[in-house]
């Protein structure tokens, strides 16, 4: 979704914060409407930092047990090579 400003004072000012900080524009006003949001008590659903994500999935991945295979030879053994590595 597409935010017009038709004011132009408004687009200086945003154009000229934006410069000030080494953002986008659209950085500053959703930097903006979010400390808004904030100081009325409006709550947004906040979306998880991907690295957050990753940390837990990791986390959940190494608490999962270590799965045995079945068969314990090695694969040389499975496939019949020698220490030459014939068969």
């Amino acid at each position: 979704m597409a935010i017009v400003i038709e004011d132009i004072q408004m687009e200086h000012l945003a154009k000229q914060i934006a410069v000030a900080k080494g953002v986008s524009i659209p950085e500053v006003l959703r930097e903006s409407l979010l400390a808004f949001a904030e100081l009325r008590g409006l709550t947004m659903s906040k979306e998880v930092p991907l690295r957050e994500r990753l940390a837990a999935l990791a986390r959940e991945a190494d608490a999962m047990p270590v799965r045995v295979p079945l068969d314990q030879r090695s694969n040389d053994e499975i496939l019949g090579y020698n220490e030459c590595g014939r068969g």
